[in-house]
């Protein structure tokens, strides 16, 4: 996959909502046991359902042939598919997630992207854990979160079943979980970073380590939520976050691409389990 072709996309694969999240979603956990996060109220499951619908169908006007998967109340972040599997091209990496009810995800996942045509690679090693939201892929190369949900071995296997592309290992500390959480590609050959001290960690390590050069998108840091830099690019479109979410953010977005066709949209009631854009949906070619 050559930079020209980064973000061009035909397809997408979104999840329904399940009970069960609202209640038993990791995130709701997490932010129970750590009192530096903070704890919002529980989720608005009709105020959710109606988001996610408005999120798949913004991903429809935009162009995209989208799969819906049935909710599973077995597994309550089964909407959060980016985590399940890594795709480039027609070859996809279905990943090991931290957590065992996590992995419950990935057969349904599997079966999904497997009816559409894929090549299906899957980690089987009990000591590698991978989730798709510690993954950035650049068109050139894959920056890895070594984070409390991806390790080490987790990233050796993404380098076994994309040889052709380099795979660099960036350190991630607690209370940030995913890569995305930080830094994130917002068009070709420029990324979307968190000014936080977390991003800007981040940022020096991919630096040393990139192979190629990319220009950062700095986007304004508030307290343990980089969250605006999580955005959707692909066929000319940036899906970003809402001006009352992040209305800094928004003027940097609108005045650094003023040719895209810019998209406000917002995960809303899955932020309260820590949901970002690109957590909602992965993007096949």
């Amino acid at each position: 996959m050559s930079s020209a072709s980064f973000g061009a996309y035909t397809r997408a694969i979104v999840r329904q909502i399940p009970d069960s999240i609202r209640d038993h979603s990791e995130g709701v956990a997490s932010r129970l046991e750590d009192p530096r996060l903070p704890v919002y109220g529980p989720i608005d499951l009709e105020k959710g359902r109606k988001e996610h619908a408005l999120y798949t169908q913004t991903l429809r006007d935009l162009g995209l042939d989208v799969t819906v998967v049935p909710a599973d109340e077995s597994t309550p972040d089964c909407p959060f598919v980016e985590d399940t599997c890594v795709v480039v091209g027609n070859r996809a990496l279905m990943t090991r997630p931290d957590g065992e009810t996590r992995r419950k995800e990935i057969d349904a996942m599997e079966k999904v992207v497997k009816d559409l045509g894929l090549e299906v690679h899957r980690i089987h090693d009990r000591d590698a854990t991978l989730e798709g939201g510690d993954v950035v892929f650049t068109g050139h190369e894959f920056f890895v979160g070594d984070s409390i949900c991806s390790n080490r071995e987790g990233h050796r296997i993404l380098a076994e079943t994309f040889p052709e592309y380099p795979v660099h290992s960036i350190r991630l500390k607690y209370p940030k979980f995913h890569l995305k959480g930080v830094i994130c590609m917002v068009a070709p050959g420029v990324m979307a970073v968190g000014e936080s001290k977390w991003g800007q960690s981040a940022w020096k390590e991919v630096q040393e380590k990139s192979k190629f050069t990319y220009e950062p998108l700095w986007l304004p840091d508030q307290k343990f939520d980089d969250f605006t830099c999580d955005v959707i690019f692909f066929n000319g479109n940036l899906i970003h976050c809402m001006k009352e979410e992040g209305a800094e953010s928004v003027k940097r977005f609108a005045k650094r691409f003023p040719d895209l066709n810019r998209v406000e949209l917002t995960v809303g009631e899955l932020k309260k389990v820590d949901a970002g854009l690109t957590c909602c949906s992965v993007l096949l070619e």
